[in-house]
């Protein structure tokens, strides 16, 4: 009532967070993610909004220049045995998928470690080359020859595939030598599935009907 009207009109509002202020600053300087250091505070008894927070941390991280995560959300513990490991020469088991499944490169020194200690991952990774190189090259040959060297393998989950693949040989032979593809046709059933899907319990027989139902006439919207 009888204090300055002016300095009292420009203080800022102490905010409900700056008693987690402490732990707010370990934990976007360890690496994690505003959105998990939102949930422990909230353990903790913070009573604001999840704006409120984010906006108080956006300001914390401004002011003290923090480098933070932004795509991964994990605990400051997992953070720290991240930290440990990076410190040793490893491979992890991205890493693996991605030289199996997308050809990415990996060092001469991880290769050989594979191939002596994990002689399978050396075949997977062959048998991927041989059934893309099949297809690559449209050629029927290799793939009799892909199914006969793998329909006996000693893997357990390469047999199986290879002797699927035998069973339905008329199919897969198509696939390999023909560039038609059904496709277009898989595209239109996934459509009217996912429109019967989102009508369920919403609607009868008659209109899903008429939803599904091409109009030749009708105009696209």
């Amino acid at each position: 009532m009888n204090g300055d009207f002016d300095a009292l009109c420009c203080r800022e509002p102490q905010s409900c967070a700056d008693r987690y202020y402490d732990y707010i600053v370990k934990s976007l300087s360890a690496g994690m993610i505003r959105k998990d250091i939102y949930r422990e505070i909230i353990k903790q008894g913070y009573p604001g909004k999840k704006t409120a927070a984010y906006d108080y941390m956006n300001n914390v991280i401004q002011i003290l220049g923090i480098e933070i995560a932004v795509n991964r959300s994990s605990s400051i513990e997992a953070i720290e045995r991240k930290k440990q490991l990076n410190k040793f020469d490893h491979l992890s088991r991205r890493e693996i998928f991605r030289f199996l499944w997308m050809s990415e490169d990996i060092s001469p020194k991880h290769r050989d470690y594979l191939k002596m200690n994990y002689p399978v991952i050396c075949e997977l990774y062959k048998c991927i080359k041989e059934f893309r190189q099949i297809f690559k090259e449209k050629s029927l040959p290799q793939l009799y020859l892909f199914i006969d060297r793998y329909k006996e393998s000693e893997m357990k989950p390469l047999a199986i595939f290879a002797t699927g693949l035998e069973k339905d040989l008329e199919a897969v032979e198509n696939a390999v030598v023909s560039d038609l593809s059904n496709g277009f046709v898989e595209g239109v059933n996934n459509k009217l599935k996912m429109i019967k899907r989102t009508m369920y319990g919403r609607c009868g027989q008659k209109l899903l009907t008429a939803k599904l139902m091409y109009d030749p006439h009708s105009k696209p919207g």
